[in-house]
């Protein structure tokens, strides 16, 4: 579907459910009429959209000369220091690579620690590897599922390097206080922002707070570019490293780094120049639809909360963050309706619910095995408040190329479930 034939999501309609007519009638699961149909279904989880524009650049860079198909990456490089206000940005051809490139950047080494979260996606931990340092588990803040700072402290050891941190689903972490152990114990600070694309704490934007930012540019993210990623850092030697880890032949000739200039390290984390393409396009929209996917999130979370067993990550004042995901609590405990059966019932009035699809890194296999890291990790036996969320979630969609009514329709399937809770309690 081309994203010009969609109605623009900014000329809503004002189509109000009769909740009282759904909330009286059976459940789908028990017989009854689905909420929603399985159009309307299918334009919820629409994600990402690739329009004529998108479509008109790739086949643009496709037709230029041999010698000319690079020049996309230095201009999308340039205009990702412009947005985000960084000295330095670098394209990387994965999320992961600028990761890796990170650890490298900022210098770890075999056996360094790093602290880390264990709720996050495996690249943000894994990081370590690459350079033979190794992971140190912390728990989160059960308000944001991120990295707790309050529990960092006492995980701080004469190895500890470095904080990898990431800003799960687009909620930034509390960067104060990562900062402030940071700076206290001379630690560097990766943030990993795959979720993070727009988002901001305290008038900044997330990515430039710590002393390298990385991004993905995969299909799945706020920035989608088929796959890719990127760097951003203020610190000019930073750069140099980077460049010089995996992108031969651009590093600068008045840095120290550049006697490897034709060689790099062995890598090659080359962006492809069609990614860089529909890079600068998802760039120059992104504002725009992180405010579609906002507005209509915050108007579900408005109309869901205070349902029995819902708990919201909510915002402070200080953040403006953005949806990769939609995240929500629900504690089968407090209504006496299983979780599954929860699921099962949404699902049937036709509003696609699921489980948390990423599984916790300290309970994962890579970690206990020995032979893989220059040090034993030391793997926490539970981290009770990561496994207490990861275990809660429900996952909803992000609405980005919907109709309000879909919007509503959303809300009214929640309501109708949970007038009706007496009936799952089989």
């Amino acid at each position: 579907m081309i994203e010009s034939d969609l109605k623009k999501t900014n000329n809503h309609m004002n189509t109000q459910l009769n909740n009282e007519t759904v909330l009286n009638t059976t459940l789908a699961l028990c017989g009854g009429k689905p909420v929603l149909s399985k159009e309307e279904l299918k334009n919820a989880r629409l994600w990402p959209i690739y329009g004529e524009e998108e479509i008109a650049g790739a086949i643009e860079v496709m037709q230029r000369p041999a010698d000319k198909i690079y020049g996309e990456m230095q201009t999308f490089e340039q205009e990702l220091c412009a947005y985000f206000g960084s000295k330095y940005a670098l394209s990387t051809n994965t999320g992961t690579a600028a990761l890796n490139t990170a650890a490298f950047a900022i210098g770890l080494q075999k056996g360094d620690e790093v602290i880390v979260p264990s709720y996050t996606y495996w690249a943000t931990t894994l990081l370590t590897q690459t350079v033979g340092a190794v992971p140190v588990f912390v728990d989160c803040e059960s308000h944001t599922a991120n990295l707790d700072p309050a529990l960092i402290e006492a995980k701080i050891t004469s190895r500890t390097k470095a904080i990898s941190v990431v800003h799960l689903w687009g909620m930034p972490a509390d960067m104060d206080g990562i900062m402030s152990l940071a700076k206290k114990y001379n630690l560097r600070v990766i943030e990993d922002c795959s979720h993070a694309h727009g988002a901001e704490y305290r008038g900044k934007k997330i990515g430039t707070i710590g002393d390298i930012g990385c991004f993905s540019l995969q299909n799945s993210k706020l920035m989608p570019a088929m796959e890719g990623g990127f760097l951003l850092t203020n610190n000019r030697d930073y750069h140099a490293r980077s460049v010089a880890f995996g992108h031969y032949g651009r590093v600068p000739e008045d840095h120290e780094m550049h006697r490897f200039n034709a060689t790099s390290f062995g890598n090659k984390y080359r962006i492809h120049p069609i990614s860089c393409k529909l890079g600068r396009l998802a760039l120059k929209k992104l504002d725009a639809r992180n405010k579609v996917i906002c507005d209509h999130v915050e108007k579900i979370k408005n109309s869901i909360r205070g349902l029995k067993g819902i708990t919201l990550f909510e915002v402070p004042s200080h953040i403006s963050r953005v949806y990769y995901q939609f995240e929500i609590c629900y504690d089968e405990s407090l209504t006496g309706v299983k979780k599954g059966k929860i699921i099962q019932a949404l699902v049937a009035e036709g509003a696609w619910v699921g489980n948390e699809r990423y599984p916790i890194q300290h309970q994962q296999n890579i970690y206990k095995e020995d032979s893989l890291w220059s040090a034993p990790v030391k793997v926490p036996d539970h981290l009770p408040v990561t496994e207490s969320i990861h275990s809660q979630i429900l996952e909803l969609p992000i609405f980005a190329f919907c109709e309000e009514k879909v919007v509503d329709q959303y809300i009214a399937a929640f309501h109708k479930v949970w007038s009706q809770l007496s009936e799952l309690k089989s």
